[in-house]
Order: structure tokens, then sequence, then C-alpha cells
């Protein structure tokens, strides 16, 4: 499991950056008002000396609803949001998947998993690169579709920031995910392929024509 060891360590080091930065503002807009940490902590309910250890960035157990409240108390607002930052634990249903639709390529395509979306400072990554085709081809692996428009969204983005020329959307295939597609166009407009075209070109080594979603 050393990957998911590698994520866990960037995402704890991570957290603790983000107390030491929250601990620094939440003291300078303390001492610019002139309070001190008695008072604060009294506000928010914790001890002056619980807020000297966040203020020193030595509070492992501090919350976000706990540093929302400090960051209001001396006037500021706190907002959290999360970046892409590399790619999510997979379980063993999404790998499974993968390399189902991997056994029906031919040899002559090659498959690069987690490819990286060639920029320095974006740590997305497209599931599948498939090389040996005439374009430049991803695919993204669902299997349990859910927020159609937020998954489409996303999939554009990196079509557009890996500078792909086709993607294919891989879905495991379950009576609940045939209901949801069936239920929802516009899945079926970006990507008006289905697996049978797509699998009999990609089985001899040719671009399909067209995006397409691939149920297996």
């Amino acid at each position: 499991m050393p990957a998911r060891e590698r994520a866990i360590d960037a995402g704890t080091r991570r957290g603790r950056e983000v107390n030491v930065l929250i601990g620094i503002e939440v003291r300078g807009a303390r001492r610019m008002a002139g309070v001190s940490q008695d008072t604060l902590g009294a506000a928010v309910g914790i001890s002056g000396s619980e807020v000297g250890r966040i203020e020193r960035g030595e509070a492992p157990w501090l919350t976000t609803v706990q540093a929302a409240k400090l960051i209001s108390a001396v006037g500021l607002d706190l907002w959290v949001r999360p970046y892409p930052a590399g790619p999510p634990v997979r379980d063993a249903a999404h790998l499974q998947l993968l390399a189902r639709f991997e056994a029906r390529l031919p040899a002559s395509v090659r498959r690069i998993r987690e490819w990286p979306i060639p920029n320095n400072r974006d740590r997305r990554a497209i599931d599948l690169v498939l090389a040996g085709l005439p374009l430049r081809t991803g695919v993204e692996a669902e299997t349990t579709l859910d927020d159609i428009q937020a998954l489409q969204r996303d999939i554009n983005l990196k079509v557009r920031d890996a500078g792909l020329e086709r993607m294919f959307l891989l879905v495991r295939d379950s009576k609940r995910n045939r209901d949801i597609l069936h239920a929802t166009g516009a899945l079926q407009q970006s990507f008006p392929l289905n697996t049978r075209a797509v699998m009999a070109a990609l089985s001899r080594g040719q671009d399909p024509g067209a995006d397409g979603i691939v149920l297996m």
C-alpha cells in the first residue's frame, strides 16, 4: 500500500501546515485587536493556553469548526475548498473495471494508467491513456454514477487540460448505472457512441470516430 501511505502522509503534512497558518492569522489579528489569549479563549469556549497552542501551530486536535470560530472572533473569515492534488485511492472494483477493459484491447494499443496531466502545478491524472491509436485517447472509469453534471464538467476539464482528442467513459454495467444513463441525456450527447461501436473499433486498433460510453 505504498501509494496510499504516501497520499495519507501528504494529507497529514498539509493539515499540519494549515494549522500553523491558521495560528499565525489568529495571533496577528488578535494582537492587532489588542485582545489577550484568555479573552479570545473565553469568547470561543476554550482556555487561553489552548489559544496559545493554536497560535504556535501546536494543536493537532484543532477542528475546522473550532478554527472558524477563532477566525471569526478576531474579525476574519475562514473558507476552505479542496483542490485536485493527485489521483484518489482506488478501490478494487475500479481497478477490476479497468482491467476488464484493458483485456479487450489488442496488443498494438499500449495502456498507460494514471497518466498525469502535463502541467507542473496540476496533479490530476487520466485514469487510462491509450497509445498507438490515430488520436490521443483517454479513458475515465466510474463504478457508480452519481452527480452527472459534476462528472461531465470534470471530464471536460481533463480533456481540455490534457490535450486529449478522444475520450471514453468506462462505466460498470449495473442496473442502477443503466437507469441513470437512460434518464440523463446530457452524457449521451457528449458520448454518442455505445459499447459495441467503441470496442469494435478499438479491437482493430482504430479510432471509432467519436467519444463514447462503454458499459462493462
